[in-house]
């Protein structure tokens, strides 16, 4: 038995992703069966998989330049069912490598945009391979209680939400960019998450997760161990509602989050002066919080069938006043599941993004342009506000292709900016 999996193991270290509790069909990959191993691997309580994932995107206006830009992603990594390999009942192991390519400078950069969040979330953290996850997880009291230790990111345990817009706006946790210590895919971090369920629809979850800039660094992708260079914390905790609405499940979260990490102010100096005006040393924080809430509700199915219907969903965040530059955030959005009964695979969804520019910059900003000295002043900020739709057509149960609109009015919140149209297409493939 062992020699059938050597060479599958090996290639999922180089190439394989799982899909995490989703349920198995060999129809669902590429390379299909693998002449009965991949099926043997499953039963046996081996998962492995390869996930490519390409986006791209151009400015069909705005900006100082029109430009073409593009990310990608292989996903590596495999699933282990400790129940069924070595007798220990609910216990499972992860391991996740992710690789990333594509142009050196994402599309904002390229095109001027401006925009606070880029139109192509892939892209970013470095053109490396880095270990993304290696955690235990361990159920207890019949499932009621759940452990995860080990290596992982922010969005796989806390405020995680679909990544399916290719807009950072609406993908994954976003109170990690209110807390510059908070890191999310593809860096990890060590962590311990403790999740317990107090009935049917409540549940609370809590941790603590390493801050370790370190992590960031190219140099240190595959350090399976722990560089030096920790400077404290993040400990988030969640109330979690799962509550049915006419038939439909619910997920309803919100969330707090504290960070013993020190951070800079925002604007003002050790002698609580504008630093943009003293030019002095920032200010220090001993520490920062932040809330956010997750609403995911269906509310109608198509044709009886729960997989086909309408989702609305909404993210609110505040980020600490005293350091954040995007201090507020509204994310609202609608998810159409199996548009047409030709298609009950495709994907519809559209959205509205609100980011918020914490109005303590304005008042340095403010500050200095009226200094005799200042020859040209600074914009002040306000928000920025982003409209977005994708139709994602599943060609086969593991091909989709994703074509995406965004309009960003007031790109970086600066009124100065042109207002800008991008155009994007993802295409994803998992083998």
């Amino acid at each position: 038995m062992r020699s059938i999996y050597f060479l599958p193991f090996l290639l999922s270290t180089l190439c394989g992703f799982p899909a995490l509790g989703a349920s198995y069909h060999a129809s669902d990959f590429m390379l299909g069966d693998w002449a009965g191993t991949r099926t043997q691997l499953h039963d046996d309580g081996v998962d492995l998989n390869l996930v490519y994932t390409n986006e791209s995107g151009t400015n069909l206006s705005g900006g100082d330049k029109h430009a073409f830009a593009f990310a990608d992603e292989f996903k590596a990594g495999a699933a282990f069912n400790l129940a069924k390999l070595i007798n220990l009942e609910s216990g499972h192991f992860y391991f996740a490598m992710s690789m990333r390519g594509g142009d050196a400078d994402n599309l904002n950069t390229q095109a001027g945009l401006g925009e606070l969040h880029q139109s192509l979330e892939i892209y970013g953290r470095g053109r490396v391979t880095r270990l993304s996850e290696m955690r235990y997880q361990q159920f207890f009291f019949n499932g009621d209680l759940e452990l995860n230790l080990g290596r992982m990111n922010l969005g796989s345990q806390f405020g995680g939400r679909e990544c399916d817009f290719m807009n950072l706006n609406f993908c994954s946790t976003q109170f990690n960019k209110q807390s510059p210590t908070a890191y999310n895919w593809p860096i990890s971090q060590w962590a311990v998450t403790l999740k317990a369920k107090v009935s049917d629809q409540w549940a609370i979850k809590t941790g603590v997760i390493q801050h370790n800039p370190s992590f960031l660094k190219t140099s240190q992708g595959m350090n399976f161990g722990n560089p030096a260079g920790t400077q404290g914390m993040v400990l988030p905790i969640e109330l979690q509602w799962s509550p049915v609405v006419n038939t439909f499940t619910g997920n309803y979260r919100l969330g707090y989050w504290y960070d013993s990490a020190d951070q800079a102010d925002l604007i003002l100096d050790d002698n609580n002066n504008y630093r943009v005006v003293s030019g002095d040393s920032a200010r220090m924080h001993s520490s920062i919080d932040g809330e956010y809430l997750i609403i995911d509700q269906q509310i109608t199915s198509f044709d009886d069938n729960p997989a086909r219907g309408i989702s609305l969903n909404l993210y609110a965040d505040r980020g600490d006043k005293h350091t954040t530059k995007i201090d507020k955030q509204l994310n609202i959005g609608m998810d159409i599941n199996g548009p047409f009964a030709s298609r009950p695979k495709d994907k519809w969804a559209v959205a509205y993004g609100y980011l918020h520019v914490n109005n303590r910059l304005s008042e340095a900003v403010q500050a200095y342009n009226e200094l005799p000295t200042t020859t040209t002043g600074m914009p002040l900020l306000s928000s920025e506000h982003t409209l977005a739709m994708l139709y994602k057509v599943q060609l086969l149960p593991y091909l989709s292709v994703q074509p995406e609109l965004q309009y960003i009015y007031r790109p970086g919140a600066n009124s100065d900016n042109s207002n800008a149209l991008v155009a994007a297409l993802k295409i994803r493939c998992n083998f």
